[in-house]
């Protein structure tokens, strides 16, 4: 999945936790959940349009990864000074392409980082361990529409979800506000 997604994944989860004491427990259970979260909907975003390899020939790939960098950054500046610990555990593990892809941009090698070390980890968990490698057996029966660009429908259908769950979650935690009786005197 792009960046948005993860980054209202990692906001969402935070927020459930939020009413957990003690706090560290609430925080040491949003990195866990968020991390896991990166590998789910990495492995959901089969459905989605999700090329492995940038075409910066084609303008709506283009087009699309503009909005998509656009998107991130709205939500990073809406999000990210409450929600900081949620976003960054769901979005570390794209620091693999950071480092991959940024040996390859600046003309360096990193001898250590070639692989994806964060996402082959959640792959790992994903492929082999019960209940996630059940849940992931059943995601690989999903098309594989990497390359198809109407595909990123789906993810923005599920961007839309995201901020309809994280508005409902917001509204559910506000006090209802009742006008006050009038007192007759």
């Amino acid at each position: 999945m792009q960046e948005p997604t993860h980054i209202l994944t990692g906001v969402i989860i935070q927020k459930s936790f939020g009413g957990i004491r003690p706090r560290d427990l609430a925080l040491g259970l949003t990195a866990t959940v968020a991390f896991l979260s990166h590998g789910f909907l990495d492995e959901l975003a089969r459905i989605t349009f999700h090329p492995a390899d940038p075409d910066f020939h084609s303008p709506f790939w283009v087009g699309y990864h503009a909005a998509v960098l656009m998107t991130s950054i709205l939500f990073l500046f809406l999000w990210w000074k409450k929600y900081k610990w949620g976003i960054a555990f769901a979005a570390v593990p794209d620091v693999d392409w950071i480092f991959i892809h940024g040996q390859g941009i600046f003309h360096i090698q990193i001898p250590f980082y070639r692989q994806p070390h964060l996402h082959d980890l959640l792959h790992l968990i994903y492929h082999r361990i019960p209940p996630f490698s059940w849940l992931t057996s059943i995601v690989n029966r999903l098309p594989n529409a990497r390359h198809n660009p109407w595909a990123c429908l789906w993810e923005v259908l599920l961007v839309a979800v995201l901020l309809l769950t994280l508005r409902l979650m917001t509204m559910a935690e506000r006090p209802s506000v009742r006008p006050a009786k009038l007192q007759v005197t």
